[in-house]
């Protein structure tokens, strides 16, 4: 109980220092997904039409929209947790002062890690509510899929603490970024069926965890065939990559 508590107060620290810059948080999170929105749904959505899997034809608007749930759970949640984390950790010190209070260390990482996939869910609830809000998607879909953003969210902001804590550097973190999390967001069906790409790619972008979070996103929200070994992957990448994170962070402030 101390412990929940004392996590509790790690992320209650966090949405403290999100309430005094709100303007800046709203902004960086409605905005984002609304460009694409426009830009891919409205404006490349009507040179496409529609998108067809199986028996299933949607909207190219709904297609892309459902995959910007996803892109907004990655970049939300990593971003936050590397460039964030780095800066907590370097510069500001953050992790070292709150371990000096009766906080551990260990807490302090899982308040961490828990703040940054509060944010990243916040970000695809956005995504989610302008789906409702042009008819595309379903209020109970978009609903019970909050939990399996929130877990997704939380293997990317391990990844990116996991980053973060490798890092000598500040700029060192835009290697994962441009070897790991562009190429994820490019060819894992955000914007066009992994089905149309080479055998290769496809087989290494079908088992990326980005993929069944936009594979989930389809299930529950256009009707599209559910895969449960991408849901296997993604829980296989919260059982090995959280831990992992927490390890080499631990390594990296406690000499």
């Amino acid at each position: 109980m101390v412990v929940l508590i004392s996590i509790y107060r790690v992320w209650q620290r966090y949405f403290a220092v999100f309430r005094k810059n709100l303007l800046y948080g709203l902004v960086t999170t409605f905005v984002e997904p609304l460009l694409y929105l426009i830009s891919f749904g409205f404006g490349l959505g009507s040179l496409v039409g529609t998108i067809q899997s199986g028996n299933i034809e949607v909207s190219y608007r709904a297609f892309v929209l459902a995959g910007i749930v996803g892109q907004a759970v990655l970049f939300q949640s990593f971003f936050e947790a590397s460039y964030g984390g780095f800066i907590r950790m370097y510069y500001q010190r953050i992790f070292h002062a709150i371990a000096y209070t009766p906080v551990t260390l260990s807490e302090v990482l899982w308040g961490e890690l828990i703040w940054n996939a509060s944010r990243a869910t916040l970000s695809a609830t956005v995504v989610l509510v302008l789906g409702i809000a042009v008819g595309d998607f379903s209020i109970v879909g978009s609903l019970l899929l909050l939990p399996f953003c929130f877990l997704a969210a939380l293997v990317f902001a391990a990844l990116g603490l996991f980053v973060a804590a490798k890092s000598r550097t500040i700029d060192t973190i835009s290697y994962p970024q441009y070897l790991l999390i562009f190429p994820m967001f490019l060819f894992c069906g955000v914007f066009f069926p992994i089905s149309n790409l080479p055998q290769p790619i496809r087989t290494i972008a079908g088992v990326l965890p980005l993929a069944p979070v936009v594979s989930l996103v389809r299930t529950l929200n256009l009707g599209f065939p559910f895969e449960p070994l991408g849901l296997v992957f993604l829980l296989l990448f919260a059982i090995l990559i959280i831990p992992l994170s927490r390890r080499a962070m631990f390594n990296r402030l406690v000499p």
